[in-house]
């Protein structure tokens, strides 16, 4: 079993609207460059950042147009439901941010591309991406979508589909990362890459099974992630979360490690680093409830080999 410590709440110095609490209660992809820590929030339409150490609040930066219903139904209707934060290697010639949407629903598809200075900071306006071509060619591939996680190993994108009690689909989608580029850099051009499917049954918490929910990758190919056990047969509705786990996908796509926590929150951001023979990682939760604050934890485990 791996152990969480808590860090600290993510709190705002202001929130998006003076009838929203000031803190990120959704949080759902991590990345941390230099001291800075960038967090996306699946029912907001900025991303957060905040200092790594310390219990700073932290700041909000836009990513798209408009304002979402405060109501929580209206919300999560119009939500981008963006899920995945990760870095683009050699997108660019500065640091490249990529925020995906989960393409669970039509008004799901929207993505942002944000790029950082040399001091880890926004640069500049976030690129507003229409992924709706791409995310049908995965749709028609592998059925209904909802994406969570990815991350960049060698020369290959990972995508990673959470699959539900109904939709038991829980995989890696593999594509080359040239191709991937291809789709940022013209997304309303139809293109069929070739990917790779892998399913993975990930087992189960009281009969719920764990799936998903973000990832990150080491220096070696290894692929951290983690999953949780959510009580739904739905991509869109929320459910009861009976756990969570951290697991490693080694280079060669082979599940090596699967470790639960000892808390029952749902992990949906991770960020790992190799260090030696140990894996430290920082990790971030959802609690389903506006009104509670996102947790920042970190843990540790030993490194697979």
């Amino acid at each position: 079993m791996i152990h969480l410590t808590e860090l600290k709440s993510l709190m705002l110095a202001q929130g998006t609207h003076a009838d929203r609490h000031p803190h990120l209660s959704a949080a759902s992809g991590l990345v941390q460059v230099g001291q800075w820590l960038y967090v996306v929030a699946d029912d907001e339409l900025h991303i957060g950042q905040f200092l790594r150490d310390g219990h700073a609040h932290g700041r909000l930066h836009r990513c798209f147009e408009g304002e979402l219903p405060l109501d929580a139904e209206e919300r999560k209707a119009e939500k981008p439901d963006i899920e995945v934060l990760t870095l683009l290697p050699n997108f660019s010639a500065q640091t490249t941010l990529l925020a995906l949407g989960s393409g669970s629903k039509k008004n799901r598809h929207r993505s942002t591309l944000i790029t950082l200075d040399s001091h880890g900071n926004i640069h500049g306006k976030p690129l507003l991406l229409e992924l709706e071509k791409f995310y049908g060619f995965l749709k028609d591939e592998i059925g209904k979508l909802n994406i969570e996680g990815a991350a960049v190993v060698d020369d290959s994108m990972y995508l990673f589909q959470r699959g539900n009690k109904k939709n038991k689909l829980n995989a890696s989608i593999r594509l080359s990362l040239a191709d991937f580029y291809k789709v940022l850099r013209a997304p309303d051009k139809k293109f069929a890459p070739h990917i790779h499917i892998t399913p993975y049954n990930l087992g189960n918490i009281a009969d719920v099974p764990l799936c998903f929910t973000d990832a990150s990758a080491l220096d070696s190919g290894d692929i951290v992630f983690t999953a949780s056990a959510e009580n739904t047969s739905d991509s869109y509705l929320d459910g009861q979360c009976m756990g969570s786990a951290i697991g490693v996908i080694n280079r060669t796509g082979d599940l090596v490690l699967l470790e639960p926590i000892d808390k029952t929150v749902k992990l949906e951001g991770i960020e790992a680093n190799a260090s030696g023979n140990r894996v430290d990682i920082l990790l971030v939760t959802d609690a389903d409830d506006a009104a509670r604050p996102a947790q920042l934890y970190s843990a540790s485990m030993k490194r697979p080999g």
